[in-house]
């Protein structure tokens, strides 16, 4: 098998999508979640209802890389549905999975738990799971018959599962008691020497999975616990958990998926999507399904994945305080799902993201591929979109109204009268967000010794030692100037920098011709002269931060 991702791709492509293993693709269709979804349709009947699967585990909050496994499924929902095909998403929380050890060590509120089931400390599993439902109801993912546990009418395109609750409950009991029973078939299929190692007993005495089983089949598991010391059998299956191998198969055929999207490490060879083939090809005699692979979700900088286990996020909610919810899913639908992406929140990743969204938006007009895409990731019309000033004018008028946003809607809904009121105000708000977080060390100078942002109690006199040529030929300029936007000249890279540090005490700022057109020639003037003679920065001001209702809904106990 190639061992790049890339040649992979490429591997499949020629192999054809349907032969050419995980990673094959039809390169020729529109968008890679169509691809997919013609997969499904020529697999299953048209009255068949298809149904994707996607599940995590609530060991922490759900980051933007757990986030791109949802986004996958609702891609391909989205293409049956356009399809004309009868479709729906399964949620599954995997809240049945052990507390690792090693999590339990060094988290606090998990102290005690290890090795029992997440959903044990119950009001952390349902914090956790709320909380990124809440952030699926704010992208448009969850539909909004969907109550706080995403449990949806019947007949809703939505379901939720948790499988604590379903093992708990004996959803699965006669399931499981033919996997135990033939336990050792699947350990041969598998790869596996003995049988009883695809299994694992939640003890009856203290709840814990650090068991031994001595015996098991179909009616009970004898096992000994190596946490308590108790010797009992258990004969419920409900409290003996198989490995994630057999749990999978299990769902699949009871719950009848058709498509699960999956991390491309277990996609690769000798992965779990590839060890099970047999155990599906041999055992349960139905195929595996369609497997949507994906590649990591990593941070602007550096090589690393996003990890939930490291902490800190980031989280979908921290890309809906700053980007529109379409754009959120145009990030994660943009590019192959098998390639590796970035996501990040500073300046070149913020404005770079809404500058290509902006494009996308207006080739969606006349381009066939950027039309698919737009209709894969919602109903909203683009034609209000398409009107919008860049992201780097927005902040541009915040900047010059010291972060004052009513001012600064005024003067873009002056500048931009066919844009969309409703959206321009959402515009200013994230750009606000933005400066207010991300963007203020950069743009709004940092903390100096006194506590002032960028402010000095030095003389003017030596302020004005301070300034260059490129600060005073600037007062010049607009002292007389009368047309749009900022007298011409040709400025160097440091000469930028002599004048953001004169007005905001950073390297960087908005364009002078979008503060020229914003403040007057004389405003902007004055402002570098305050600087020049006196030290005073009269622009500067950092926007308070002052998070979206909806995000304070989605979160309620973020720490």
């Amino acid at each position: 098998m190639p061992t790049t991702r890339r040649a992979r791709a490429r591997a499949g492509a020629a192999a054809g999508a349907p032969g050419g293993g995980l990673h094959a693709q039809d390169r020729s269709a529109a968008h890679w979640a169509l691809d997919y979804a013609r997969r499904l349709a020529d697999r299953h009947p048209a009255h068949h209802r298809i149904l994707i699967q996607t599940s995590m585990s609530p060991t922490g909050y759900f980051h933007i890389g757990n986030f791109r496994d949802t986004v996958c499924a609702h891609l391909v929902h989205r293409a049956l549905t356009g399809m004309g095909r009868r479709s729906a998403i399964l949620l599954s929380f995997d809240d049945y999975d052990p507390v690792r050890e090693s999590q339990a060590a060094r988290d606090p509120e998990l102290a005690g738990y290890g090795g029992r089931p997440l959903a044990a400390h119950r009001e952390r599993a349902t914090r956790i799971c709320r909380a990124y439902l809440a952030e699926l109801r704010a992208v448009g993912i969850l539909p909004a018959d969907a109550d706080e546990d995403g449990r949806t009418p019947p007949g809703s395109p939505w379901e939720t599962h948790y499988q604590f609750e379903r093992y708990r409950a004996g959803e699965y009991r006669e399931r499981q008691r033919r996997l135990q029973r033939d336990a050792g078939r699947l350990a041969d299929l598998l790869g596996k020497d003995d049988g009883r190692d695809l299994f694992a007993v939640y003890c009856l005495q203290c709840g814990r999975n650090d068991t031994e089983i001595h015996e098991l089949g179909a009616a009970a598991a004898r096992y000994r616990c190596l946490s308590c010391g108790a010797e009992l059998t258990a004969r419920d299956p409900a409290v003996v958990k198989p490995s994630w191998a057999v749990d999978w198969a299990l769902r699949v055929v009871h719950e009848h998926i058709d498509c699960e999207p999956a991390g491309q490490d277990h996609c690769s060879a000798g992965s779990t999507m590839d060890r099970t083939r047999p155990v599906y090809d041999r055992y349960l005699r139905r195929p595996q399904p369609v497997i949507v692979p994906y590649g990591l979700v990593r941070g602007e900088r550096g090589g690393g994945k996003v990890s939930g286990s490291r902490g800190g996020g980031p989280y979908v909610r921290d890309l809906l305080a700053v980007y529109p919810p379409v754009l959120v899913l145009w990030l994660y639908a943009r590019g192959n799902c098998l390639s590796d992406f970035r996501l990040g929140f500073g300046p070149g990743a913020f404005f770079g993201a809404y500058d290509a969204f902006d494009r996308f938006v207006r080739a969606a007009e006349h381009r066939e591929r950027a039309r698919v895409l737009w209709e894969l990731l919602g109903d909203e019309a683009r034609a209000g979109r398409a009107a919008l000033p860049r992201m780097r004018s927005v902040v541009g008028a915040l900047y010059s109204h010291g972060g004052r946003t009513a001012p600064a809607l005024r003067h873009l809904e002056r500048r931009h009268p066919e844009a969309a009121g409703e959206l321009l105000a959402e515009r200013v708000r994230h750009a606000r967000d933005w400066l207010s977080t991300h963007g203020h060390r950069r743009y709004w100078g940092a903390p100096d010794a006194a506590g002032g942002r960028g402010r000095t109690d030095t003389s003017g006199a030596a302020e004005a030692a301070r300034t260059g040529p490129a600060v005073a030929t600037l007062i010049d300029g607009l002292r007389t100037h009368d047309g749009p936007g900022a007298p011409r000249a040709a400025r160097t890279r440091e000469d930028f920098r002599e004048i953001y540090g004169a007005l905001f005490g950073t390297a960087h700022g908005p364009r002078l011709d979008t503060l020229a057109d914003a403040l007057g020639p004389a405003v902007l003037a004055d402002a570098l002269a305050a600087y020049r003679d006196h030290g005073r920065r009269p622009l500067l001001g950092k926007p308070s931060a002052r998070p979206e209702p909806v995000l304070q809904e989605a979160v309620p106990h973020a720490g």
